[in-house]
Formats: structure tokens, C-alpha cells, sequence
């Protein structure tokens, strides 16, 4: 307010990044250029273009093989570009021979065209379309994925590309990813780094679930005394019997952040989308793994009466001289401990036919939601894939979800079908 009809451009420079204005030009509105003034920053005001092609030119270019939008005043061939979109083809088809300004910039950082520019190419302004400065890239940006092969060719080099990323994207972490500010913006990082914690966390998990089905009891016990066993490590270790483990909280925040802002990106983007244009698979399904996620934690995590048992477990967390012998989460010569009875509470809940239904259709909607989601993050410049190897890192990506879902697919109906196992329990 204070600077209502004065000139703020000093004090813009100095609180507000550069493309500010052009990602919120939806509440905005430009009223043409002022004889003097400060500098622009991140992007000038913006005024029609009284010279240039007439709309109706851009209209005619409006198939996959001939794509040309209007993007802040001029007309753009992004033709080679539809194939490569990190957003998915749709993104883009939905706005060929039209101005597509305003959806822009919602969505995407300041100096994404000047990043792709070997993939887009100016045909030239557009006579009564709003004309735009080039915004300024912002300070956060990820270079865009390298053309070629990044020098290693063929199976090995997306191997390599993969796993190095995606253990860069994790030693990242989910507290620096630009998205809290005293406040919570979309930006995709939130989105990114969580998922891909997530993602490796989901394939560590499946397959020690997968681990204990074979193992039998003790190895399913065992295993949750591995997690308990480190209780210690919550708040950093500074409260005594603390309830979660470092593992959890860490996980924990990871999910809030996922969830908070892919809620905030879906409000943002999606919500003037009809579900019919299938920019709400990831939201609806997300919303319905999340409401499975919270039943499972309740049938298991939090569940207040299990049953005792006494296992021999590991000296350290696991053992890895009992791998080839089926004992990861046990030793057969380890001290004798006191373990909450997983297996029993498994078999209790799995004997029912309809529990096992509900966890494999919410498991069929998570590796869908995983599917659309490695198919949308490939690409993406944060995760640096080069960009002959990103079909062969999303065709990876979909094969490691199908082997989650048959890890954890396969746990309720062979608890379902198979005959329990005696379990002697202990007082607590």
C-alpha cells in the first residue's frame, strides 16, 4: 500500500527475485509503459505488439507435426519440442494455434524458453498479442538435461545416470528445496526430491517384506525390532523413549512435503482442468494412496495390542554374514531380545479376504501413480538424465514398480493362502 501510484521499483529490486511478475502475471494486469522509470528486473511492463503476423496465421499451425504458440507476444514453433515436453505431450497440445501466456507462466520458471531454445524456434511477433521482456532465469534453476548420451552409450550409461542421480537427488535431502520461504510455493523441487526418497525407501521396504515372507516369523519380527531398536535416534537423541526413529521423522517429512506441495501445484495448475483431460490422475490417485497409507500405518505402526516374542538378534542392525542363510534381521548366536509379533497381526489381518483385496487395488493405483509420475520426472532438469537415455530410464523405472508390486503383492494373499505358523508369545 505504501507505494500505491509511485514508482516501487527500487524497493522490488531489493525484496523480490527475478520473474516474479512474469509467475504471477495471473493477477496481474499490465497497463503499458511509463516514460521513466527504474530498471526492470526479471521482466518489463508489457504493452500489445500494434506490428507483426495477424492471431489467425498461428491459428493455422495447430497439429503435432506443425505446433506454434504465442507465448508472451511472439509466435513459437514447438514442433520438436511436443516429444521431449518434461509436462507430457497434452500440456502442450491443448494450446497449439493459440496464446498460451497465461497458462505459461504458471507453470514454468523464468527462462525456460531461453533454456530451450535448441528445441523451440521464433517465427516472430504476433500483431495485438501482450508482449513480454525475456524474463531472468531464476536463481534456483537446474540446467536442462544434457542432449546425447552424456558420454556413456547404450543400458550402461542410463544405469549409471539413473543411480547417479537419483543418489544425488537423495543426499539433496527435502530441506533445501526452495520451496518454504515462510510461506509454500509449487515449485517442483519439493515434488521431486521427496518422490525420489520416497521412491528408494518404497524399493528398500518392499523388499525386506519380501525378505521376511521367505524368512518365515522370526525374520518378520526381526525386522521390526531393527526399526525399534533405533528409537534412540529420534529428536536427535536428546529425548529419552522417544517413539519414532530419525528413519521416521525424516520420513515423515519427506511425505509432508510430497503431499503439501503437490496439493499446492494441483490448485495452482490442475484445478481448472476437467478430470476428463487426465491432468487429475496424479492428484486423485495420490489422494487415495494417501488415505490406504494412513489404514496401513493404523493396521501396523500404531497398532496398540500386539503379542511379545523373544528373537536372537543381530549384534548390529543386520547380519550380513546370515544373508546366503536366510537370517538378514536375526542370528542364531545373537543376544536374546523381547519383539513385538508382526507376523501374528499379519496373519490376522490377511486371513481376511477382503483386506486382502483393498491392499492390492490401493497397491495397483500406487504403481500407477508410480508409473505417471517416473514418466514426468525423468526428464526434468533437476534429475539431469541425458536425454537419449531418459525412454531407457522410464522403461527401467516402470519394470522396478512392477517388481515392488509383486514384492508387496505377493505378502497378503501368501499369508492369505498359506497355513500360519505356531508363534510362542511372551508377557510383555
Amino acid at each position: 500500500m505504501a507505494y500505491l501510484g509511485k514508482d516501487a521499483t527500487e524497493e522490488w529490486n531489493m525484496i523480490h527475485k527475478p520473474g516474479t511478475v512474469e509467475k504471477n502475471a495471473q493477477h496481474l494486469k499490465m497497463m503499458g509503459k511509463i516514460g521513466a522509470g527504474g530498471a526492470p528486473a526479471g521482466g518489463a511492463a508489457a504493452a500489445p505488439v500494434s506490428d507483426g503476423m495477424p492471431p489467425d496465421e498461428v491459428a493455422k499451425h495447430n497439429t503435432k507435426t506443425d505446433a506454434w504458440i504465442i507465448l508472451h507476444g511472439e509466435a513459437l514453433d514447438v514442433t520438436k519440442w511436443i516429444p521431449i515436453h518434461p509436462g507430457g505431450e497434452q500440456a502442450i497440445m491443448a494450446y497449439l494455434g493459440k496464446d498460451a501466456t497465461e497458462e505459461w507462466v504458471m507453470i514454468h520458471k523464468p527462462g525456460t524458453v531461453e533454456k530451450n531454445m535448441q528445441h523451440l524456434k521464433k517465427m516472430g511477433k504476433v500483431s495485438g498479442a501482450v508482449a513480454a521482456a525475456a524474463p531472468a532465469a531464476a536463481a534456483d534453476d537446474s540446467p536442462p538435461p544434457p542432449d546425447g548420451d552424456g558420454g556413456v552409450p547404450g543400458f550402461i550409461g542410463a544405469v549409471w545416470f539413473l543411480l547417479k542421480n537419483v543418489m544425488l537427488m537423495v543426499m539433496r535431502t527435502v530441506f533445501f528445496t526452495g520451496n518454504l520461504k515462510f510461506s509454500l510455493d509449487n515449485n517442483r523441487n519439493g515434488t521431486m526430491r521427496s518422490a525420489v526418497f520416497l521412491i528408494t525407501f518404497t524399493i528398500v521396504h518392499a523388499l525386506g517384506n519380501f525378505v521376511d515372507m521367505l524368512g518365515g516369523p522370526a525374520e518378520l519380527n526381526g525386522e521390526g525390532y531393527l526399526f525399534d531398536r533405533i528409537h534412540w535416534t529420534g529428536a536427535f537423541g536428546y529425548v529419552k523413549d522417544f517413539p519414532f526413529s530419525v528413519v521416521e521423522e525424516y520420513l515423515a517429512l519427506a511425505l509432508l512435503l510430497h503431499v503439501t506441495v503437490a496439493l499446492k501445484r494441483s490448485y495452482d495448475i490442475t484445478i481448472g482442468y476437467t478430470i476428463a483431460t487426465g491432468r487429475w490422475n496424479m492428484l486423485l490417485s495420490g489422494l487415495v494412496i494417501l488415505t490406504f497409507l494412513i489404514k496401513h500405518l493404523q493396521d501396523f505402526r500404531f497398532y496398540p495390542y500386539y503379542d511379545y516374542v523373544e528373537l536372537k538378534a543381530p549384534p548390529m542392525l543386520v547380519n550380513v554374514k546370515g544373508v546366503l542363510s536366510g537370517h538378514i534381521f536375526t542370528d542364531p548366536d545373537g543376544e536374546l531380545v523381547k519383539a513385538r509379533d508382526l507376523y501374528s497381526r499379519e496373519v490376522a489381518l490377511f486371513k481376511d479376504l477382503n483386506t486382502v483385496l483393498v491392499y492390492s487395488i490401493c497397491l495397483a493405483l500406487f504403481v500407477t501413480h508410480l508409473c505417471l509420475g517416473w514418466k514426468k520426472l525423468v526428464p526434468a532438469d533437476a534429475m539431469q538424465i541425458p536425454r537419449d537415455h531418459q525412454n531407457m530410464v522410464i522403461y527401467m523405472g516402470w519394470a522396478a514398480a512392477l517388481a515392488i508390486a509383486g514384492m508387496y503383492g505377493s505378502v497378503p494373499w501368501y499369508v492369505y493362502f498359506a497355513k500360519p505358523e505356531v508363534v510362542e508369545h511372551i508377557k510383555d
